[in-house]
């Protein structure tokens, strides 16, 4: 807890005495003052708000009704929903992301905006190369920062975006979607190697041992004491390494790369996603 808020704090340490009595232009002070600690104590001492890490995050699917409850539990500093907009009432700053062509008419002159997602993916935005980069202005002027494409494949060594890339357009930070196991310095490299060939800051926007239809077909391939660890170590790292930016895990919805139950309680894992440092 950094001093200023722990300055806050000491306020409500030190009791009011309701039997004083004071002018009319005081009375309310003690009420005051007690909401205000209440509130202080609710953001600094609640399970949600222990001081989360500015890099941590997650992708949250509305449609399955996660809401402010979850991002809480889960003790992140931000979220996306891979879409433009987000209904959810929460103080945990939003990141908009421009999914397909299909959302390009939207307006958001926002802070940080995340490009095109798995445009080499048919089942995704299903982009070519030369489509994205002659409507890439229009993505680079509803963004101060904007993240590019995130791809399924390689982004290395793949066939899009090197291909993307090598044309130059603005792209402030490079995205990554890794889903290759619970080695965690499997996972370290890949970034790594990330940041190496584009030497720009690198948002981790989905990661997790297995993908959800992964996932499905195999839900307990990785142990728990497997994928706790991988958190671990490769949460530390990350928040180490002055390349990476931002990381947000992808909720498989089952098995042990899922974050939360049906009943929206955070499962080992999001346990494990909500504790690590």
């Amino acid at each position: 807890m950094d001093k200023k808020r722990r300055s806050e704090i000491d306020i409500c340490e030190k009791p009011i005495n309701p039997a004083i009595v004071r002018p009319s232009h005081e009375e309310r002070m003690p009420l005051f003052l007690n909401v205000l600690c209440a509130c202080l104590w609710i953001g600094a001492c609640g399970h949600a708000w222990s001081d989360p890490t500015d890099k941590k995050g997650v992708g949250l699917a509305e449609s399955e009704g996660w809401a402010d409850p979850q991002l809480q539990a889960l003790n992140v500093a931000w979220y996306y929903t891979w879409g433009g907009a987000s209904e959810v009432k929460t103080r945990v700053p939003f990141v908009p992301m421009i999914f397909s062509m299909r959302a390009l008419n939207a307006s958001h002159d926002a802070p940080l905006v995340l490009g095109f997602n798995e445009p080499d993916n048919a089942k995704q935005s299903n982009i070519r190369v030369q489509e994205a980069l002659a409507v890439w202005p229009q993505l680079v002027s509803q963004a101060k920062r904007l993240g590019s494409p995130a791809v399924a494949g390689n982004p290395v060594s793949g066939d899009w975006l090197p291909a993307f890339m090598k044309a130059d357009p603005k792209v402030d930070f490079v995205t990554l979607h890794w889903y290759k196991g619970a080695d965690a310095h499997k996972f370290m490299k890949d970034v790594q190697a990330l940041c190496n060939a584009y030497q720009k800051p690198v948002w981790v926007t989905e990661f997790a041992p297995q993908t959800a239809a992964q996932s499905r077909a195999s839900p307990n391939k990785y142990t728990q004491a497997q994928v706790n660890q991988f958190i671990k170590e490769s949460v530390r790292w990350m928040n180490e390494t002055p390349c990476v930016e931002r990381f947000a895990w992808h909720d498989a919805k089952t098995g042990t790369s899922a974050l939360w139950d049906r009943s929206g309680n955070l499962t080992p894992t999001g346990k494990a996603y909500a504790e690590a440092r």
